[in-house]
Formats: structure tokens, sequence, C-alpha cells
């Protein structure tokens, strides 16, 4: 801060000189930080540090596997919500009401039975088939006790004496099963069975009805909502995949690049950028001299480097409040140590003007118009 104090002093000293004011400040260059707002691992590192690039050159990518599915998953939840959102909005096919008035009319029937009973030649079936299960597993016992004893006299594999008692189980598990069905055809559905068919046929009459009136106008507006945040979805997917190439913003040089493929980056910055064209000074100036300067008005500036040739610049802002400021201002003197920023935008000057060279303003020393 002493440095600076003392050239505006200097300043002051020359301020008369041609009727200008001199002011003494460094040039920097606008640095960009480019980076993901994501982060991952780095697959490719297309550019060096010094390297120059356009605005849209790819600088590094990141791997996109993560990003490519979440993508895929994003579209498949699409695809299913429009075609729910569809078929609310379409009604039902022929065939699908085809389909749910014959699952109606079974339940129906089902339902009807189960109140009604067997009917008489169903019971008579019943009987039959506990008649012949019960020859069958008689049969099988007679065999099962002659392979039993040819087992104990030795005569009888065991494979033989294990496949007749296995026939048997079978055989009177039949014979269980036919004996039941016998008593359901001849005592009648149980309350529950009947209260279970009830049930049922309601389900498919209101299915069926539903399917032929269409959907509720809340079905449909749900139905849409969901469309819409697939929708939604997918393009926050296809954003972040976009997250994982990492491009130049404008055209500048690469200041800083210190990554490698394979590095695990973290969400952020993972380049600077410089842009050479894109310089500025920031000079200050005493109170006094900040009532004569305007923004957009153009400043004359010389550089060391080059003597006495003359470059131009435009003050781009000018500091809304004082700095380097003592405590208490009760004099003109003391007034006059409060300095205030002021920022001039430059280019380079065909190169001649580079980021750490010290330049000198002139600033006009007549009031502002």
């Amino acid at each position: 801060m002493g440095w600076l104090l003392a050239a505006l002093a200097f300043a002051g000293c020359n301020g008369g000189r041609n009727g200008m004011v001199e002011v003494t400040g460094q040039i920097e260059a606008v640095n960009v930080a480019v980076g993901s707002r994501l982060g991952g691992r780095v697959s490719e590192v297309l550019v060096e540090e010094g390297a120059r690039v356009k605005q849209g050159d790819i600088l590094v990518k990141l791997e996109t596997d993560e990003a490519e599915a979440a993508i895929a998953a994003a579209r498949a939840r699409l695809a299913q919500a429009e075609a729910t959102l569809a078929k609310l909005e379409n009604g039902a096919r022929p065939e699908e009401i085809r389909q749910a008035e014959a699952a109606a009319a079974r339940a129906e029937a089902q339902y009807q039975m189960a109140q009604k009973g067997s009917r008489r030649q169903e019971v008579r079936a019943a009987s039959a088939a506990v008649d012949a299960a019960r020859a069958a597993r008689d049969e099988a016992q007679t065999e099962f006790e002659r392979v039993k004893k040819l087992r104990e006299g030795s005569a009888a594999s065991e494979q033989l004496y294990d496949r007749a008692a296995h026939a048997l189980e079978t055989a009177e598990a039949q014979l269980r099963t036919a004996t039941e069905r016998l008593d359901i055809a001849v005592e009648g559905a149980r309350s529950e069975e009947i209260a279970m068919a009830k049930a049922a046929y309601e389900q498919a009459a209101a299915a069926c009805e539903l399917i032929k009136n269409g959907a509720r106008k809340e079905d449909i507006d749900a139905a849409r909502a969901l469309r819409d945040a697939a929708v939604a979805d997918v393009q926050r997917a296809t954003i972040a995949a976009k997250e994982m190439v990492i491009v130049s913003p404008r055209d500048a040089v690469v200041e800083s690049l210190d990554i490698h493929p394979g590095d695990i980056v973290k969400p952020g910055a993972v380049a600077s950028l410089v842009d050479p064209e894109d310089l500025e000074v920031y000079i200050y100036v005493s109170a006094f001299t900040l009532g004569k300067l305007r923004i957009g008005e153009k400043v004359v500036l010389t550089a060391d480097a080059h003597g006495d040739e003359r470059f131009e610049g435009t003050i781009a802002q000018i500091a809304s409040q004082g700095e380097f400021t003592p405590r208490n201002l009760q004099t003109k003197e003391e007034r006059a140590q409060q300095v205030f920023g002021v920022k001039v935008k430059l280019d380079s000057a065909g190169g001649k003007l580079r980021a750490g060279m010290t330049v000198t303003a002139h600033l006009p020393a007549h009031a502002a118009e």
C-alpha cells in the first residue's frame, strides 16, 4: 500500500505537467477458471499449459459411463410415462374391452356356481373318481405287501421295495384328494369360498366398467405430471453428461492445467485460462482527480517497456468508496490522502502489452463535461 501512496504523492507533484495527472499501475490479465460442476475420473486431457485455444475447444474429458447410464434410465422412464399417458388419454382398445368383459363373465359364472352348489352329474363324476382312486390304492397296497415279504426274505432288492412304497404313498394321496372333491361336490362350497368368489366377481366387474368408461381427469392429470417429471429427468441427465466434457468458454491461453488421465477431480475448476487480449489495470486516484473521470472515458497510457509510445485504454469501473482512508478527514490535506480505485480496460496492442507490465495512466486535469 505504501508504494501506491508514494506514487500518488509523486503524481501530485507532477500533476501540472502538460495539464495531466499521472498515476501508475500494473497490467493484469483476466483469468477464467474452467471445470465441471460434478467432477469425476479424467479420461482425456487434450491440451497443455501454454496452448492457445478457441471458444468451444475441448480441454478435458471425464468418464461418461455413469452419465450415459443415467440418460438411458431417464429415457426409459420417460417412454413408460408417455405410454401410460397415451393409454389413459386414448382409452382402452376394443380387444382390451372384450378381454375385460370375458373376465367379468367368468368371475360371475364361478360366483353363481359357488352359490348353487355342484350339479348332479358333477357329484357322480366325483364319486367315480373316488372309486377309481380307492381301487388304485388297494392295488398299490397289495403290491407293497408282496414286495415287503420278498424283501424280508432277501428275495427283492431295496430299489424294488422303495418303488413299491412310493407308489403306495402316491395312490393314498390321490385317494385323499378325490375324497375331498367329492365332499365339496356333495356339501357345496363353504361360506368363505362363496365370499371369495363374490369379491372376485365384483372386482372383475369394476375393472370392466373402468375400462369401458375410460380414465378420470385427475388420473390423466397425474399421468401428465409424471410425464413432465420424466422429461425433466432426461434434461437433467443430459446436462450432467455435458459436464463430463470441459470446454473453453472463450479464445484464450491455457495458464495452468495439472491433471492427467485417471485422476479423480472434484467438482470445481481444473484449469485456468488467460485471454491475452483482455487486459486491465487498476489505478488509484485522489478524491480531487476522481471528480474529473467518467466511465467510458478514454485514457492515454505509456509503458516503461516502450518508452514514450502511447496506448489507449477505457475507464470501465470507478470504486464507490475510498481506500487507504485515515480515521478522521478534517482538513483538505488529509482528504487528499483518500484514494479511489479505477479499473481501465485495454488490449495487448498487437502483443506489446502483457500482464505484469507497469504502465502510467495520463489522466486529464480538466473537469469532465
